[in-house]
This record gives C-alpha cells, structure tokens and sequence, in this order.
C-alpha cells in the first residue's frame, strides 16, 4: 500500500489507512513511538499500563496513612 507523505505544520506526517491502523490495533489518541532503522520509519504503538498496574506498583513504604479527619461538618458530598 502506498500513501502520500504530507506537509502539517513545520513537519511531515502521513496518514494511516484504517485497515492498516485496524491490524496494528490503533485508534484516535493511541500512542506510537517513532524510531528510524536504517532507512525505514517505523511506528511501535506504545503500551500504556492501566490506573490497576500502575497503583500495584507503589511500594507500601510509599502509601500515605489514612487520616480520620472526623464527622461531616457542612455540605459534603461523602
């Protein structure tokens, strides 16, 4: 498949047919880093780790303590 390499901007960019972004798995706002090997451009989506993975990575020595701030005293929505 052949596309058109485009002028944006100050840059270039290409845009990527929707059965090639379907196969990669990409969609609007997916990330992708961008390396160059040898003379070819190649997109690696990049994987982002969930809210669970990146909380199960704190260290328990880095969890704040609760703090028992009291009754409600006003309008609070808890």
């Amino acid at each position: 498949m052949t596309v058109t390499v485009q002028k944006w901007g100050n840059s270039l960019g290409v845009r990527i047919p929707k059965s090639v972004a379907q196969r990669a798995k990409l969609n609007k706002g997916s990330q992708v880093e961008v390396a160059v090997e040898g003379n070819r451009i190649v997109l690696k989506p990049v994987e982002v780790p969930s809210l669970r993975e990146l909380l199960a990575q704190i260290k328990p020595a880095s969890r704040p303590q609760l703090v028992d701030w009291g009754m409600p005293l006003g309008k609070e929505a808890w």
